[in-house]
C-alpha cells in the first residue's frame, strides 16, 4: 500500500495488541461499569481481574459505546500525517451505538481525512481475525475499493463461536434474551452460540449443546466443516481460539486437538480475552474464530 493508512480499533478483539504486527495502530479501551464504577483496561484490569471478582462475588458488569471524544483525540493528533485512516468495529448488529458514533465522526471529517468504517459484524476473535487479513490486504493491494471488496468477502467468509457454561453473562451484557439466558443454566449444558458472516445481519445464532467440552467442540468442527463444504474451501485461512481461563482449559486443548486432527489451515492463534470481552463470556467460556478465505 503507498497510502499511509491509519487503523483504529477498540480493545474487545480476542487478541493482545502485540499479536497485531503493524506499526500504524491505535486502540480505543471500550468503558467497563462495574457496580457502578467505571473501569478501563489496564495491567490491572484485565479480563483474568474481572472472571476473578465473578468467580468469588456477586459482581453486576457491563460495558459502554466506544466514547467519541477518544475517537476524535486519535483522529485530531493524526490526521495530518496519514492519507486515510480504517476504523475497525464490532459488529452493528450487537452494537449499534458504537458503529453510529462512528459513522457520525466519520461524516464530520470527510473534507479533512478520508475514514472508513468496517463493519466486522463480529465481536471478540472474529474482529481481531478480521483486522489480522486486513492486514495482509494492505501489504498486497494499492487501491482502497478493491481492500474494501475484499473485506466484504473476508467478513462474510468469518465464523465464531462461543462456548457459554453460564449464558447469563450474556444475557446481563445485553447481548440476548432472558429466555435463551436460562436454557444453559437449567439444563446443565452447555450451549454453543455464533455469528456467521453469512447471516451476518442475524446476530448471536443458536448452533448447538452438549454436555462435555468434547462434544461441544465436535459440534463446532463439524459446523464449520459444513461451511466449508457450502464454501468450496478445503484449507482454512486463519483460525483464531480463546478461553476466559488464560488459555489454559482443557476444553481450550481438546478444541485445538479436534482442530489439528480434523481441519486443513494455514494458520492458528491462541488469542487473547480482554477485560471488555470477560463481560459477556464469563468464567470457563471458550471461543473460536474461522475465516475460511
Amino acid at each position: 500500500m503507498k497510502k499511509k493508512i491509519l487503523i483504529i480499533t477498540g480493545d474487545n478483539l480476542g487478541m493482545a495488541n502485540n499479536q497485531i504486527d503493524f506499526e500504524d495502530i491505535k486502540f480505543l479501551k471500550f468503558p467497563v461499569i462495574i457496580n457502578d464504577k467505571e473501569y478501563r483496561e489496564s495491567d490491572e484490569y484485565t479480563a483474568q481481574y474481572l472472571i476473578n471478582r465473578f468467580k468469588k462475588e456477586k459482581v453486576s458488569a457491563h460495558s459502554q459505546a466506544l466514547v467519541k471524544g477518544d475517537l476524535v483525540d486519535i483522529i485530531q493528533a493524526n490526521k495530518d500525517k496519514y492519507d486515510v485512516i480504517i476504523h475497525v468495529l464490532m459488529g452493528s448488529n450487537m452494537s449499534a451505538a458504537t458503529f453510529q458514533m462512528a459513522e457520525l465522526v466519520r461524516k464530520e471529517y470527510e473534507d479533512i481525512i478520508p475514514i472508513i468504517n468496517i463493519d466486522t459484524k463480529q465481536v471478540v476473535s472474529g474482529v481481531g481475525s478480521n483486522i489480522l487479513r486486513l492486514i495482509e490486504l494492505l501489504q498486497t493491494y494499492d487501491d482502497m475499493e478493491e481492500i474494501r471488496k475484499k473485506m466484504a468477502e473476508i467478513i462474510k467468509n468469518t465464523f465464531t463461536y462461543l462456548c457459554l457454561p453460564d449464558l447469563n453473562f450474556l444475557y446481563r451484557g445485553g447481548r440476548i434474551g432472558r429466555a435463551k439466558s436460562l436454557l444453559g443454566s437449567v439444563l446443565k449444558i452447555i450451549p454453543v452460540v455464533g455469528l456467521f458472516g453469512d447471516e451476518a445481519d442475524s446476530g448471536i445464532l443458536p448452533v448447538g449443546k452438549g454436555r462435555t467440552f468434547s462434544a461441544v467442540n465436535k459440534i463446532i468442527i463439524d459446523n464449520i466443516k459444513q461451511k466449508m463444504q457450502k464454501n468450496d474451501v478445503e484449507k482454512i485461512k486463519l483460525i483464531t481460539i480463546l478461553d476466559a481461563e488464560d488459555n489454559k482449559s482443557l476444553s481450550l486443548k481438546n478444541l485445538k486437538e479436534q482442530i489439528e486432527d480434523e481441519l486443513q489451515y494455514e494458520k492458528i492463534i491462541i488469542g487473547h480475552l480482554r477485560f471488555v470481552e470477560a463481560i459477556h463470556v464469563g468464567p470457563d467460556a471458550w471461543l473460536s474464530t474461522f475465516i475460511l478465505k
